[in-house]
């Protein structure tokens, strides 16, 4: 089993998400979220691209400002990986009650 190296715990989402995209809005879906960032399935962005994302949770609409570090293709779609750069501290509190009742987190 291979090794995980993150420093926060990344735990399954499958919530509408979206990024202010240069020319339009852009819609996906959040795949996976931590404190640290998400995985957003939609249109591939450009990496080291800030983008303004938002994530709809159960709790409350978060936006966060993210750069695109990498894309990856899963067999539900493709998609970039966000490390969050910004989160107001209301959008954190909504993603730690997130999380906190997510089963990984159990």
């Amino acid at each position: 089993m291979g090794r995980n190296n993150r420093r926060n715990l990344r735990v399954l989402c499958g919530v509408p998400a979206g990024a202010e995209g240069a020319r339009a809005p852009i819609s996906g879906t959040c795949r996976n979220l931590s404190q640290g960032g998400m995985f957003f399935i939609g249109p591939t962005l450009p990496v080291g691209q800030n983008l303004e994302f938002w994530i709809q949770l159960p709790g409350g609409k978060i936006t966060a400002t993210g750069e695109v570090r990498y894309a990856f293709a899963y067999p539900e779609g493709g998609g970039v990986g966000v490390r969050f750069t910004r989160l107001a501290q209301d959008g954190l509190a909504i993603l730690n009650a997130f999380i906190a009742g997510s089963p990984e987190a159990a």
